[in-house]
């Protein structure tokens, strides 16, 4: 059932997210290109700063130099999405182990171990993938810590993916403990909206994470 906004149906929701992906894509390399250098490693040790806060939560021993037997599921984000690379690299030189996914058939995610020291192949969309043991969604759900990508987030929590379906398919085998305490989305503070065409099995998540800090959705 489609949900939003009240009596749309779903091809009108589907072209609304069409329209918004269309108009984020290039915002972010505009975006990019105006920051500059500067503004561009400015917004990475933001990202950086927040991540280690975030990161710090789950470690044994409450910090983010401490992350022996911290499994965070996460992603290689491309030039164009928020620069998390340098967060998990910190995160692996503190012991986590990085999770990060294999586009697989049918739209599905395999998850391999990510080592920051190796180089990986781009796949076809130009994001780097790790060769090694693949392994199936519940090394997503059972990670301590997940990482959600998105183009946009409304102020609800509602996510708007690049439309492949991938976390939708996997966020909702979460339990409702795992998706507030332990599932957090990333994005840029320029894409958390007022409001942004949603379906009902798009995910929802309480928690994103921007440049500027952690966000709680409004309920």
């Amino acid at each position: 059932m489609s949900t939003y906004p009240p009596g749309a149906s779903t091809e009108d929701i589907a072209l609304d997210k069409q329209v918004l992906r269309s108009q984020i894509r290039p915002q972010r390399l505009i975006a990019r290109s105006q920051r500059g250098p500067a503004g561009n490693a400015a917004i990475t040790r933001a990202f950086s700063d927040h991540l280690a806060d975030l990161f710090a939560r789950y470690s044994p021993s409450s910090s983010a130099e401490d992350l022996q037997g911290v499994t965070i599921a996460a992603y290689l984000p491309t030039p164009a999405e928020p620069p998390i690379t340098p967060a998990l690299e910190a995160a692996h030189r503190a012991g986590a182990r990085i999770l990060v996914p294999v586009v697989k058939p049918g739209r599905k995610l395999a998850w391999t171990v990510w080592d920051p020291e190796v180089d990986h192949p781009l796949n076809g969309m130009g994001i780097a993938e790790p060769e090694g043991e693949q392994y199936g969604p519940e090394a997503f759900t059972a990670a301590d810590l997940r990482l959600v990508p998105a183009l946009a987030y409304s102020r609800a929590g509602r996510r708007l993916g690049q439309g492949g379906g991938y976390y939708d398919r996997l966020l909702p085998q979460l339990s409702e403990t795992a998706m507030l305490e332990h599932s957090v989305g990333i994005i840029f503070a320029e894409e958390i909206l007022d409001e942004i065409p949603y379906d009902s099995w798009d995910a929802r998540l309480e928690r994103v994470l921007s440049q500027e800090g952690i966000r709680t959705s409004d309920s």
